[in-house]
């Protein structure tokens, strides 16, 4: 599913979200609070700074309303770039409605939330989705969707117990090159396929003794 489409059948939409303190004109007729879906990003990285943020905030009837991240300078970053984008289409030049969190579940808690895209490490994936959708959320996971089948299993349960609209961020099986070449392979086009080698990237970790150090001043 494209974001576009999930984001136009995400659940209902919130009534109450919470007004900016500069209105742009886009909040009104259409594209009023009642008729958009509210997104809010848990995960602030690489992938939701030049990937994901972008391209929700293109599409038409949905707002990035919060952040969240344990990262402050990942965190501020993406609170500007909300902001700076929101404010080229307001006809004051400026905006200020992009909240942040340091702590998903206060995203969760929050009633003007319609939906979350989580762009966080692989084994935050299906902890932080199953959260959101008991707390009545539509999800955007990015790919790996889970790390065990266990977790697969779980999560196709609990998307269809509480009802919810769940997409994968995984691109390239929407786009139509991809789907043009397994076309071409299935109809023969490069004759008859014997052999498929499936490889992924191997972790490697260091050996030596992990060397205690204090976190971060930017970090939660």
């Amino acid at each position: 599913m494209h974001r576009r489409k999930f984001l136009q059948s995400a659940g209902l939409l919130a009534a109450g979200a919470a007004a900016p303190t500069i209105l742009p004109s886009r909040v009104f007729g259409a594209q009023a609070p009642s008729n958009r879906v509210t997104l809010a990003f848990i995960g602030t990285g690489r992938q939701a700074y030049n990937m994901n943020l972008p391209e929700f905030m293109a599409v038409p009837g949905v707002q990035v309303v919060a952040v969240c991240d344990v990262d402050s300078w990942r965190l501020g970053q993406a609170k500007t770039l909300v902001e700076t984008t929101y404010a080229k289409q307001a006809a004051s030049g400026t905006y200020k409605g992009c909240a942040t969190h340091r702590d998903f579940r206060e995203v969760l808690a929050r009633t003007d939330v319609d939906a979350v895209m989580i762009s966080t490490p692989d084994h935050w994936h299906v902890p932080m989705a199953l959260m959101a959708l008991r707390a009545g959320k539509d999800v955007s996971l990015e790919k790996p969707i889970t790390r065990y089948i266990t977790e697969g299993r779980l999560l196709v349960t609990e998307v269809a117990k509480h009802k919810r609209v769940f997409r994968v961020d995984s691109e390239f099986r929407s786009l139509e090159r991809f789907h043009r070449a397994t076309e071409l392979v299935r109809n023969g086009a490069i004759g008859t396929l014997k052999t498929i080698r499936v490889s992924s990237p191997k972790e490697e970790f260091p050996q030596e003794a992990a060397i205690e150090a204090p976190a971060p001043a930017e970090l939660d």
